[in-house]
């Protein structure tokens, strides 16, 4: 049975002096991702942030944000403005939206424009699509308000679709097959030092991983399927000196056809394509909320899909929401 790994996210800031998003309390959270078509498996907490692990993915609440990251056939722009409804939408201080492009469209029960008129009514913005419409990209809406992130404000997104099948076996569940398994043979639980880590392997098969240290997190998720197999990697950890190193660590392990890196931040750090990957497409970025954004597109050689006939649709287009 094929699932969507693709994933729809939400980060969305309230401003300064707003009620703590934490202290909203479990029965509101479970009606947020009751409204996305998921549920909460379990929870790991630290005095800065709650990290619920889904049946499609994460949520992460700390006292001024939330991030929301759903899959398979879910509905979160619903659940964003439940969100809002919530705390108001005069304490929204920043939203960015964003959904990857994915296999089998037509079976989702949205679509980003639709995502993105929807939310536009409630918080006014604008939407981008980050790479070519008949190639790997990414489509991003966000408020269109002045939002200045801090300079450790960062996200580092590392898509990745066509796993070697080596390293998709590890993810479908057996006899041998367990927590245990994936912890020894593949290290996701040390791609980072110091984290917490809760993880949650699915039948029958797919693995979902969220890691706090403090206020930092990172996430992994892995559907492994022949069809579609695709895995994302997500951190706020502020890199300095080892943000290719950690690239390249999470490329080893997975050994993808093809690569799609999404990175944040205020001032915009270039991100290196490892060998033996070779770059097909490269977008940088500032957009108004005050976010610099990277997008990066690369493949393997021997393994890089042929293109499709071309489209009118030009690579980064601003649309009003």
């Amino acid at each position: 049975m094929f699932f969507e790994g693709a994933e729809k996210k939400a980060e969305l800031v309230v401003r300064p002096g707003s009620p703590s998003l934490r202290g909203l309390g479990r029965p509101f959270w479970d009606e947020v991702i009751t409204a996305a078509r998921a549920k909460i498996l379990s929870t790991l907490s630290t005095p800065e942030c709650e990290a619920h692990l889904l049946s499609e993915s994460s949520l992460f609440i700390w006292d001024d944000r939330v991030l929301l990251i759903t899959c398979g056939q879910t509905t979160l722009a619903p659940a964003v403005l439940k969100i809002v409804e919530r705390v108001g939408a005069d304490a929204v201080e920043a939203l960015i939206y964003e959904r990857k492009d994915q296999i089998f469209p037509e079976y989702q029960p949205t679509n980003f424009l639709e995502d993105a008129r929807l939310l536009g009514r409630v918080l006014p913005g604008k939407a981008f699509r980050f790479g070519e419409e008949d190639e790997h990209h990414v489509c991003l809406f966000h408020l269109d308000r002045r939002f200045r992130p801090g300079s450790r404000d960062v996200t580092l997104e590392i898509l990745m679709h066509g796993l070697d099948e080596r390293a998709r076996a590890v993810f479908f569940r057996g006899p041998q097959h367990t927590l245990d398994f994936i912890h020894k043979e593949t290290g996701v639980g040390a791609i980072l030092e110091g984290f917490a880590v809760d993880d949650h392997v699915f039948e029958p098969a797919g693995y979902s991983l969220n890691a706090l240290k403090g206020g930092e997190y990172y996430t992994i998720h892995v559907t492994p399927q022949a069809v579609g197999s695709y895995v994302s990697f997500e951190t706020n950890h502020f890199f300095n000196v080892d943000l290719d190193r950690v690239v390249t660590r999470v490329l080893d392990l997975f050994k993808p056809a093809s690569v799609d890196v999404l990175a944040f931040s205020s001032k915009l750090d270039p991100v290196s394509v490892p060998k033996p990957y070779l770059p097909r497409r490269s977008v940088v970025d500032r957009l108004d909320c005050g976010y610099g954004v990277q997008f990066l597109s690369f493949f393997r050689p021997q393994s890089r899909p042929a293109k499709a006939e071309a489209l009118v649709i030009p690579e980064r287009e601003l649309r009003p929401a």
